[in-house]
């Protein structure tokens, strides 16, 4: 098949580009820059799919870039550490995917696969969490983004449209083109303390088992909504876990989860006159700190897919970024050149 996967230079497209190209697909990307897809996939040592140089939101280079494919992998996003203005960041996330998937369907693209977020359908309760949940109205511009796309695609769902949705939590892994707001926040732990609020937590699902469930969708048919939160880990676990399969010795800070929420509020006002070098938000601070244990599809395993055990996704993922350089590899002695060698 011939596969457009758009955010083939992030995190999630890259690793679903790599993976349908591995199972002999035909993959194009539709990429911004060129450069960085070329000088990404060169450094891992692996063939350069075909590019299409434009960005989501322009519709006629999506439309250029669908031209003769068979499915489509909308992977590409704007988070709020990546975009500070809310109209760029709609412009992304709301009209980026009536370009990809109003444009497929006018096509006749007849598989779709679409990245949504949990937090489209986010809710403290747990229970309330279902691929029937109703989207959830925020007063974050991130969140209401997602909202937004959300009601779209399931009003074309509704009238028959072959579109899968995937709605991960936190998603991690090695070799991250762009660096992403998972890997800046764990970088953001290690270097300057980790916030401890009781025994909260999260969820994280690693990108390549993400990339098998995407596969399996393009590969296999599959319409509908299906939750992927990954393995739940409380801060503390998370904090034992780091510094197991790392070695850095971590500051661990207790932390009220209403104070962070408010932190959040007030750097997201100051975010509005100058860059800040942090990843909270309020938004990321209410997901943070109010995170309920979510239950994963069952689709992963009627299609075989298996998730790892945390402990390898942090590896992984400490192990790349060290290699990368985003890490001090002496803040990570069991992860550090020399130690790996031996």
């Amino acid at each position: 098949m011939k596969v457009l996967v758009t955010g083939g230079t992030g995190l999630v497209g890259s690793h679903a580009s790599r993976a349908l190209t591995a199972a002999g697909h035909q993959v194009r990307l539709l990429v911004r820059s060129p450069d960085k897809a070329a000088d990404f996939f060169g450094r891992l040592g692996e063939e350069l799919p075909e590019l299409v140089q434009g960005d989501i939101t322009d519709v006629n280079a999506v439309r250029q870039a669908l031209a003769g494919c068979d499915a489509v992998v909308h992977a590409a996003a704007g988070t709020p550490m990546q975009i500070d203005s809310v109209e760029k960041l709609f412009d992304v996330n709301v009209g980026g995917v009536k370009n990809v998937i109003g444009s497929a369907l006018d096509l006749g693209v007849e598989r779709i696969v679409y990245i949504s977020s949990i937090t489209a359908i986010f809710n403290t309760d747990g229970s309330k969490v279902t691929p029937d949940a109703p989207p959830v109205p925020s007063k974050m511009p991130y969140g209401q983004s997602k909202v937004e796309a959300e009601i779209y695609l399931r009003k074309l769902q509704g009238e028959g449209a072959p579109i899968a949705i995937l709605y991960p939590a936190g998603i991690a892994g090695p070799d991250d083109p762009g660096f992403s707001d998972t890997c800046k926040a764990i970088k953001y732990r290690i270097e300057t303390g980790f916030r401890i609020f009781g025994e909260g937590g999260t969820q994280y699902v690693d990108v390549r088992d993400l990339a098998a469930l995407i596969r399996s969708l393009i590969e296999n048919g599959g319409s509908g909504r299906f939750l992927v939160p990954g393995v739940f880990a409380t801060w503390t676990e998370q904090a034992d876990i780091i510094e197991e399969v790392s070695g850095c010795q971590l500051q661990r800070i207790p932390a009220k989860g209403w104070k962070l929420r408010l932190i959040g509020r007030v750097l997201d006002v100051v975010r509005k006159f100058r860059k800040v070098d942090t990843p909270i938000s309020a938004e990321t601070m209410r997901y943070a700190t109010l995170w309920p244990r979510i239950a994963n599809t069952d689709e992963l395993q009627k299609r075989g897919i298996v998730l790892r055990d945390i402990r390898e996704t942090f590896a992984d993922t400490l192990a790349w970024m060290v290699r990368a350089g985003h890490l001090d590899a002496a803040r990570c002695p069991k992860l550090s050149p020399d130690s790996i060698a031996h």
